[in-house]
């Protein structure tokens, strides 16, 4: 990552190709940096993002999460299930969400929102939220009515993963955004993308915003103002969930952004930073990472965050 400072003193920021493209409901991001053939590069990446979607949608009624939960409706007791490596992968990364978050991010909480899912109403059935990974790899253990929803921390650790895939099959600096989490893997370490951070958590670059430009590592920003679901109380409200009340969080910031080693990291720190924010700046500080948090459009930074970005 290069400081603001490095970069206004006159860093060269290397000629990009990059295009921006719509696939599964999000926008994807894709730049590389020496010469090669984008159409190529994209195809791979989306066959990657295809394949993150038959896993792990909560929307498609034939991905693999929602075939498990269906079939955790047919048993009145946890039960082991066997899964594919790619979803054995992402709930690894979730244990570990749960565990450096202490479970504001649990992803066996999913069922609560079955009108936004369009499944069976878990108020039916006795409904135990409950993932856990065995010690036999691709095993994993699911309470009844389970089903299971990454957030959009699985895109984030899909993104990283991306990234460093393609880096690796076309020898070249590559930069994956999949909606608010980019990260960017390098062959060389010489190529720095300019990435911008909105403070409202939008998509699209204003003049403005502030910029950070990476080598390396990933950045994630989350925020309560980009949609809203249908929760099957019957309320209408924004996305971010409370495990411990069983509702859409009231407290945390309203956008968050998150800069560090892992995109993966980076957004489980954002999503927890708008649940509990003295929570996640303390967690955010002890891992190295930083950020800035959004409230009322006041900001609250973490770490060297003001150092490593400028404005543009």
């Amino acid at each position: 990552m290069v400081r603001g400072d490095e970069l206004s003193q006159g860093m060269d920021v290397r000629q990009l190709q990059s295009i921006r493209f719509n696939a599964l409901g999000t926008y994807v991001d894709l730049a590389c940096a020496q010469e090669v053939d984008m159409n190529l590069v994209r195809y791979s990446l989306l066959e990657k993002v295809r394949h993150l979607d038959e896993v792990a949608s909560c929307y498609r009624a034939d991905s693999e999460i929602r075939r498990l939960y269906e079939a955790t409706l047919a048993e009145d007791r946890e039960t082991c299930f066997e899964v594919s490596e790619s979803l054995w992968w992402l709930l690894s990364k979730a244990e570990e969400a749960k565990q450096i978050t202490h479970g504001l991010l649990d992803v066996g909480k999913g069922g609560v929102l079955a009108k936004e899912y369009e499944i069976e109403d878990p108020g039916s059935v006795d409904v135990q939220g409950y993932v856990e990974l065995t010690h036999t790899p691709m095993l994993v253990r699911l309470g009844r009515a389970t089903l299971i929803d990454l957030h959009s921390l699985g895109k984030a650790y899909w993104a990283e993963r991306c990234a460093s895939e393609l880096s690796v099959e076309f020898q070249r600096d590559v930069l994956v955004g999949l909606g608010g989490d980019i990260s960017v893997s390098s062959t060389t370490g010489s190529t720095y993308f300019p990435i911008a951070i909105p403070k409202d958590g939008r998509s699209l670059y204003q003049s403005g915003d502030d910029i950070v430009c990476m080598s390396h590592g990933g950045v994630a920003t989350s925020t309560k103002n980009s949609r809203r679901v249908y929760y099957s109380s019957g309320e209408v409200m924004h996305h971010i969930f409370d495990p411990r009340t069983l509702r859409p969080s009231s407290k945390g910031a309203d956008v968050a952004t998150v800069i560090g080693r892992s995109t993966g990291m980076c957004n489980v720190l954002s999503l927890m930073s708008l649940i509990d924010t003295e929570m996640a700046m303390s967690a955010i500080d002890s891992l190295g990472y930083s950020a800035r948090l959004m409230v009322d459009d006041s900001p609250t930074f973490v770490g060297e965050f003001l150092e490593e970005v400028q404005e543009s």
